[in-house]
């Protein structure tokens, strides 16, 4: 019978069952459930980047109505904004109302911009987040990126007059893609206490999109 010295047989159990980048994602620690949100409205005047009244008041409503539907937040991001001129910077204020509410640090993605579907990977691949419930405020148009490397790769293109719309991916164990349902924030909102057993949207999939 063949022996491998000691050296190889360790090199062997490494690489086929240690390495985490070699794993599927399903039997990696994943977030239970992450949520994606549109940053909230804003008022169309050019050089303005920040949210309308009718935005910050949405994310103050939120605040309250995340925890209440969906558990309690391990973990917000969001996407970076232009420290220098604001821009982008309607994200981070979405999330302000939700992080004070609920003591979570806001952790703003610094590489959203260049590369969303990374920064998806970034959030289900993080340990710290393994079983929580991860909030994400998004850039629009970067949002089905975003979704793409969470997993979900037909997420269809938002609207842009659609700020009411959220996702929420859910991490069942031992399942590869996420569980999706869509909700309308304002009918979560006017039936909190019904919001576990509200019915979710309709999806209309985008083609998937190959992988890079």
């Amino acid at each position: 019978m063949l022996r491998l010295p000691p050296i190889a047989v360790l090199a062997s159990v490494l690489s086929a069952c240690c390495l985490g980048a070699a794993w599927p994602l399903a039997a990696q620690a994943r977030p239970a459930q992450v949520l994606l949100i549109r940053h909230g409205h804003k008022d169309g005047n050019p050089g303005n980047y920040n949210l309308s009244r009718r935005g910050l008041e949405r994310s103050q409503a939120l605040a309250g109505l995340i925890p209440a539907c969906f558990g309690k937040v391990s973990r917000i991001v969001t996407y970076a904004f232009n420290p220098e001129t604001g821009k982008n910077a309607r994200s981070y204020q979405s999330a302000v109302a939700l992080a004070v509410a609920s003591g979570v640090n806001i952790r703003m993605d610094n590489g959203s911009e260049s590369d969303s579907r990374e920064a998806g990977r970034r959030i289900l691949g993080d340990p710290a987040d393994a079983g929580g419930l991860v909030v994400v405020f998004w850039e629009h148009r970067r949002l089905p990126l975003l979704a793409a490397g969470l997993g979900w790769a037909t997420m269809p293109a938002m609207a842009d007059d659609d700020f009411d719309t959220l996702d929420q991916l859910r991490y069942p164990a031992g399942v590869e893609d996420p569980v999706v349902r869509r909700f309308s924030q304002a009918q979560l909102l006017a039936n909190p206490r019904l919001c576990p057993a509200l019915p979710s949207l309709p999806i209309n999939p985008a083609p998937r999109a190959p992988s890079p």
